[in-house]
């Protein structure tokens, strides 16, 4: 009896330590795909993108290590950074115009897409990057790199514009 109630207690403890170390990382979650073909890589960045509208990552197949850089300055490490950071988006009507490109070999995908902004707050609770300032209704024009290794985020790159004053702004990129 003492060997099984020691057995039963190891595990017990290992199972609280690996559920309190997967809860500080963040909230792996499964691939949609796992095969690097350019299907699966777009509809894996087409997650994220979808994600920044919805302010909701929760769905979005993250790396543990993932990280994200803007205009060349590293804005979240690790996807609980990256889960949180989405959440902290201005509100979005749409990413439209989408068109990627995909380069299988090197698993990069890049996004170019437009990212519609009302100027209005709906949820007037929830934080934002933007609090505390005028929201002004805008059109980013985003053009953001993918890593995607067996259906999982592992970088993010941004490099984009802030058009204020429309949210309707068409693009002349060639569809």
């Amino acid at each position: 009896m003492p060997k099984q109630l020691f057995r039963y207690t190891l595990s017990l403890i290992i199972s609280v330590h690996i559920y309190t170390m997967n809860s500080a990382l963040g909230q792996q979650v499964e691939p949609i795909c796992v095969e690097d073909t350019r299907a699966c890589m777009i509809a894996t960045a087409q997650t994220y993108l979808d994600a920044l509208v919805a302010h909701d990552a929760s769905e979005v197949p993250f790396a543990t290590n993932a990280k994200r850089t803007e205009q060349g300055n590293i804005t979240a490490v690790g996807e609980k950074e990256l889960r949180e950071s989405t959440k902290l988006q201005p509100d979005m009507t749409e990413h439209a115009n989408t068109r990627y490109f995909v380069d299988e070999k090197s698993k990069n995908v890049i996004a170019y897409t437009l990212l519609r902004i009302p100027g209005t707050k709906a949820n007037p609770d929830r934080s934002t990057y933007f609090d505390g300032t005028d929201p002004v209704p805008s059109t980013v024009h985003l053009a953001e790199r993918f890593k995607v290794v067996k259906g999982l985020i592992t970088e993010i790159e941004a490099i984009f514009r802030i058009q204020n004053g429309t949210e309707n702004v068409v693009s002349n990129w060639p569809d």
